[in-house]
């Protein structure tokens, strides 16, 4: 989807263009335990190692998931849990499958900035085709992070999904929020982990946001979900 298509996507009545979501036949079965209404604990001492060679702040962190997500990208999936904070989210990918064993990745987030935009003029401004969001590099606090999806020289798209939202019912998405998405990457010195950047144009039949996140590698080993 090119910057211009995208602005006059986002520019319709999104009461219209996103429908409500529908309940699937059978949800795929959830990795790691993790499943909405349940506790989860995380080790914070590998994320205090990192002080001073990240962005990514965690401190103790046990608290309930408030929010699953759920989106398919044709044979993987992006298993998505909300924190009760409001401020931390879990994402777990899995290939060919949905068990312990297909898990190829999982990132710990935080939200670092959203923001609204007030017109489609400054939705332009802030991830349109004269913005730093697609270029090769992208710069957050003291860090550059490079970008992971798209090989263009300059300015690459952003790549569109659809996330549905379980955050009343287990089994019945109360909202689709349809993403534009772009993802950058960095190796954190002297650590085997990485730290991501993700920006997203997220729009939901009541509001738009673009929404940055934070995030770095978790080791399963270091969840415990109860």
């Amino acid at each position: 989807m090119s910057f211009g298509t995208l602005i006059e996507v986002l520019a319709r009545d999104a009461k219209q263009r996103l429908t409500a979501a529908r309940p699937r036949a059978q949800l795929p079965p959830e990795p790691l335990k993790l499943r909405r209404g349940g506790f989860v604990e995380i080790d914070p001492l590998p994320y205090r190692m990192l002080q001073g060679r990240a962005n990514f702040e965690v401190g103790e962190c046990a608290q309930p998931i408030a929010a699953r997500g759920l989106v398919d990208l044709n044979g993987s999936w992006l298993h998505r849990y909300y924190f009760d904070d409001d401020e931390t989210w879990l994402q777990v990918k899995t290939d060919g499958g949905t068990g312990d064993d297909d898990v190829s990745e999982c990132i710990l987030w935080q939200y670092w900035d959203a923001v609204t935009p007030a017109s489609r003029t400054e939705l332009a401004a802030i991830a349109g085709a004269n913005s730093e969001i697609g270029l090769p590099t992208y710069e957050v606090g003291a860090f550059l992070y490079d970008r992971v999806w798209g090989a263009a020289r300059g300015q690459t798209e952003l790549i569109p999904f659809i996330e549905q939202v379980f955050d009343r019912s287990d089994t019945v998405a109360s909202r689709n929020c349809h993403h534009y998405a772009m993802l950058y990457r960095r190796l954190i010195e002297a650590s085997r982990r990485a730290e991501y950047v993700l920006i997203s144009v997220e729009e939901m039949p009541d509001s738009l946001q673009v929404v940055t996140s934070i995030g770095v590698d978790l080791n399963p080993a270091d969840l415990t979900v109860t």
